[in-house]
């Protein structure tokens, strides 16, 4: 496994990954040919695809011709699945096993209708769940992380995948249920996404980087008054704000609020880059936040608490600097990509030579 060919599925995103990737494959000794063309399959005895945005489109062709070169194939999923806690049904077994459109085009009005009631009825079913038993999430918040686990078990079942990789925890918890098995391997630090800048004041309170969603803003809203009737201000840089802009952003803030696109795991990027950037992570709470420890790496509150904990933190510097502290030595001494990625393909590997 020592000649890579690496498909960074994610386009026109703005994470980039390719750059590190292939740094770090190429400082471990590897042999790394970036996938462009199905012919460049030639080079390499492992195909790594990371699955973001439009990652099935794009790789289909490349793991159907990978099989037949006897290219092993690797899927570092970094996209939301189906909560691990929905209760097994019949709806959802008939909604992971119904066959996906082509990835060219939108599925039929038929199949889009039933589709939106499946969304509907894993609303329900989700009605008893610890993190929804507000009834907040809407049946229309399903259809993104529905739809991934429709592809990915599908693409499994027909034998695209040889190995999957999955960057949060409750994935791994969702594959296992459905009887597929996957490696945890959470996306470790590189300075490409963040680091420490020397002799940067951090003259910003509190900011939360990322989508002002529906469900986010009216929490936004409350979090900045009540934090301006403390003397503290809240910053909100929901677009255009990338690479060394973001990274200078990140060494000006004090504290930044996480808040979970999906109840049931929090994302592991945002965490990454502050942390890099000693800003202090507050985040809402969720059930499975690894390889991060709340009260170590961040601090985590729900959500009718979180402004008080934020408002604590800012004015107690020297639990914020602890955290901080802690938080950033362990992801650029420990949680490193170099790390997470490279033990990951030993471990692949590893396991190949034990089914032989």
């Amino acid at each position: 496994m020592n000649r890579i060919v690496l498909l960074d599925a994610q386009k026109n995103l703005s994470v980039g990954f390719t750059l590190p990737l292939a740094e770090v494959l190429e400082s471990s000794g590897r042999e790394v040919c970036l996938a462009r063309h199905e012919t460049d399959l030639a080079a390499g005895d492992t195909l790594l695809i990371l699955g973001l945005a439009n990652w099935a489109a794009l790789s289909a062709p490349f793991l159907t011709q990978a099989k037949e070169l006897g290219v092993r194939r690797i899927l570092w999923n970094c996209e939301p699945l189906l909560p691990p806690d929905l209760p097994p049904s019949r709806l959802q077994d008939w909604f992971l096993h119904a066959k996906a459109a082509g990835f060219a085009r939108r599925p039929p009005r038929k199949q889009r209708l039933l589709d939106r009631i499946a969304y509907y009825g894993f609303t329900i079913q989700s009605w008893g769940l610890p993190w929804n038993r507000d009834f907040g999430f809407s049946g229309r918040q399903f259809s993104y992380p529905a739809k991934e686990s429709r592809q990915l078990l599908g693409f499994w079942r027909d034998g695209l995948i040889d190995a999957i990789f999955v960057s949060l925890q409750p994935r791994q918890q969702f594959l296992s249920n459905h009887g597929i098995p996957s490696l945890f391997v959470p996306v470790g630090y590189h300075p490409f996404w963040g680091s420490l800048l020397a002799g940067q004041e951090r003259d910003i309170d509190v900011v939360f980087l990322g989508h002002v969603s529906r469900r986010r803003r009216p929490l936004l809203q409350e979090l900045g008054n009540t934090l301006a009737k403390a003397g503290f201000q809240l910053k909100i840089v929901d677009r255009n704000c990338y690479g060394e802009e973001r990274t200078r952003l990140l060494n000006r803030s004090k504290v930044l609020i996480n808040l979970n696109s999906l109840p049931w795991e929090s994302p592991g990027m945002r965490l990454l880059m502050a942390m890099s950037c000693k800003a202090m992570v507050a985040s809402e709470y969720a059930a499975d936040i690894a390889p991060y420890e709340n009260g170590k790496h961040l601090l985590m509150a729900a959500r009718k608490d979180l402004a008080g904990l934020i408002v604590s933190c800012l004015r107690d510097e020297a639990l914020r600097s602890s955290i901080s502290d802690r938080a950033h030595q362990f992801v650029t001494r420990e949680h490193t990509l170099a790390e997470r990625l490279v033990a990951a393909l030993e471990a692949d590997a590893s396991a190949i030579e034990r089914s032989l």
